[in-house]
């Protein structure tokens, strides 16, 4: 089999470990053709992992999250070895890197379909940025102590305006990420689903919603021009204005993701999430 690795720089920073699973791999009679020590959101030329059959990160969520953008749309398999603190969406931890090379292989894993979202962003009837998303698109305000108001519409129909601190969309990978955080529901990860989610509003109903991944959604900055909020995107960050319209539906674009046989979502959601801090 044919390999490609990433590890961020900020938890392999001398490529020790980056180089002892490209060992590994090789003792095997694999192949590692590509491997790089990256910073988030820097340039990488991804020509040169068209050939990969698997696609492993050295990091945590953010490092496989990363490498998902840059590489979305190539239909090769990512797989993340956990360096980091949680790791939720990587397979296993640093010290079982050994396994999980082995388990690859000898072709005992599975691959999982992951949905993306797209997010238009439109000022003044034009598009000025497009992106698509494996974990969640969101909305918040930019300045401490101020709120932001943003209307939710879905499939055309109005839903409210949330004056708070802002709004997520999420897929369903993305359910126990800040989604799950701002007291929205967990959902498995291949369901065929968006989840919305508002961040603290100022009311007395804060309900999320769970549509029909065919849905259209449609949130609007209710500020003047000159207001400014940030608008990210798998944690890559900017800013949108107020009067700004986000339009969010289910993108054509999906990410393929490894998982071992034995590895299961409630499983790992019961380890490392509802006995983290225990």
């Amino acid at each position: 089999m044919k390999f490609s690795l990433f590890a961020n720089i900020n938890k392999d920073a001398n490529g020790v470990f980056l180089n002892q699973v490209c060992s590994f791999i090789e003792s095997l009679n694999s192949k590692v053709i590509h491997s790089e020590i990256i910073t988030k959101g820097g340039e990488t030329d991804i020509s040169k992992i068209y050939d990969s059959d698997i696609i492993i990160t050295l990091g945590g969520d953010g490092t496989l999250l990363d490498i998902a953008q840059k590489t979305k749309g190539l239909s090769i398999p990512l797989v993340g070895i956990n360096l980091g603190s949680l790791g939720f969406l990587t397979q296993i931890e640093k010290n079982n890197y050994k396994e999980l090379i082995q388990s690859i292989t000898k072709g005992q894993y599975s691959i999982s379909k992951r949905s993306m979202l797209n997010a238009s962003v439109i000022r003044d009837n034009e598009i000025i940025r497009n992106v698509d998303a494996l974990n969640d698109i969101v909305i918040t305000r930019k300045v401490t102590g101020d709120t932001a108001a943003i209307s939710v519409h879905i499939n055309g129909s109005y839903i409210d305006t949330y004056d708070g601190d802002g709004v997520i969309i999420s897929t369903p990978t993305g359910s126990t990420g800040y989604q799950m955080s701002a007291g929205g529901p967990v959902s498995d990860p291949e369901a065929e689903i968006i989840l919305m989610t508002p961040i603290c509003p100022h009311m007395m109903h804060r309900q999320s919603y769970i549509l029909k991944n065919d849905s259209s959604i449609e949130l609007i900055v209710e500020e003047n021009k000159d207001f400014e909020c940030c608008f990210s995107y798998d944690g890559i960050v900017s800013s949108i204005n107020g009067k700004d319209i986000v339009k969010v539906r289910r993108s054509d674009l999906f990410v393929s993701l490894l998982k071992m046989q034995k590895n299961s979502f409630y499983e790992n959601l019961r380890n490392k999430i509802y006995y983290r801090g225990n």
